[in-house]
């Protein structure tokens, strides 16, 4: 399975984590959700191929726990629909790499300078 692509995910993740934990001290569960689904996201990228389809579940269904809260929370926790947006693409991207490692397909497509025809 290809990983390649998988870091910026992270890395975004890990970015906006930051800044929002700092601007959302009244959310606690929020923060504690985000970095559950972080971590479950680190996890999964260091499962072996064979334990990545399981991995990559729990992942998913933290970052849908994340989603949930936040739209469930927008207003008490003074997050913006940009965040709300950005949080829903976390959740829509760990569900696409759990969907590809549990059919045996690479997390993320091969670029088109990869593919050769």
């Amino acid at each position: 399975m290809s990983l390649k692509g998988v870091p910026v995910f992270t890395m975004v993740a890990i970015v906006w984590l930051g800044v929002q934990a700092e601007a959302q001290t009244p959310c606690p569960e929020l923060v504690r959700l985000r970095n559950a689904a972080t971590e479950a996201w680190r996890q999964a990228m260091r499962a072996p191929p064979s334990e990545r389809c399981g991995a990559l579940y729990r992942a998913s269904l933290a970052a849908e726990a994340t989603f949930k809260y936040a739209g469930n929370n927008r207003e008490s926790c003074d997050i913006s629909v940009a965040s709300l947006n950005q949080v829903e693409g976390y959740h829509s991207e760990a569900v696409r790499a759990r969907d590809n490692a549990c059919a045996g397909r690479p997390l993320r497509p091969y670029p088109a300078d990869i593919i050769q025809h």
